[in-house]
């Protein structure tokens, strides 16, 4: 060991006096674990060859970084994509109602796949939020009403859009299309600063597999027979 250098056991605390000036209040413990993972991530770059230094400007962009998630109006993004077994995920989440709603317009199997990772990550990130108290219930609530309203202007549209007569196959594609392009907007955002596009894709899944939304224009009748109860 080098002189002066801490002892393996006093690195955390040496790091965090070191760090003192950027730990937000009230989240100290968390924003200290967001730096130890970068760093983490530094590390293993550094042993597979694919970083060949850390520079101290880096260093201290990433301190900082890290440090405006944490101001009024962004978040910390705490379930990383890398931190999910999408297998997994698939096998628990693959039987809810919303993957139901997605089938019912024949959505392609591997976005089919990537919806229910981004389900599983802006519900788990939600959990997350409330337990770090770094957001509260009425915000998300106002986000919901967003989202929700968002899509009645859509759906309305799409629905008005169908002929009288119109098959399966023509409401299949008009759903289709309809989430698609709800999916790729970021225009509402849970924070202004926030502008991670799977949790406002994962809510859109959470409020169809609630029910309160739908994709195809039958979404209510069917949603009515999947949940009835056989006597």
């Amino acid at each position: 060991m080098a002189d002066g250098s801490a002892h393996a056991e006093d690195v955390t605390a040496t790091v965090r006096s070191l760090l003192h000036w950027a730990l937000p209040t009230g989240h100290e413990d968390l924003y200290l674990a967001m730096v130890w993972r970068w760093w983490d991530d530094q590390a293993l770059a550094l042993l597979q060859g694919r970083l060949r230094s850390v520079e101290v400007g880096s260093a201290q962009a990433a301190v900082n970084d890290i440090r405006d998630r944490f101001a009024n109006e962004n978040l910390p993004t705490l379930v990383e994509l890398s931190d999910v077994d999408t297998a997994e995920v698939v096998a628990e989440h693959g039987t809810r109602a919303f993957v139901q709603q997605m089938e019912w317009i024949a959505f392609p199997p591997v976005s089919l796949e990537k919806a229910i990772v981004d389900y599983y990550r802006a519900y788990t990130q939600t959990v997350r939020w409330i337990d770090e108290d770094l957001i509260g219930i009425p915000e998300l609530s106002r986000f919901e009403a967003e989202l929700i309203d968002e899509w009645e202007r859509e759906f309305e549209w799409t629905v008005d859009n169908l002929d009288d007569d119109a098959d399966d196959k023509a409401k299949q594609r008009a759903g289709k299309d309809m989430l698609r392009q709800l999916l790729l907007r970021t225009g509402i955002s849970v924070r202004a600063r926030y502008n991670d596009p799977f949790f406002a894709r994962g809510q859109r899944h959470m409020l169809a597999d609630s029910g309160r939304i739908g994709w195809h224009p039958d979404f209510e009748s069917r949603l009515t027979q999947l949940l009835q109860v056989p006597a």
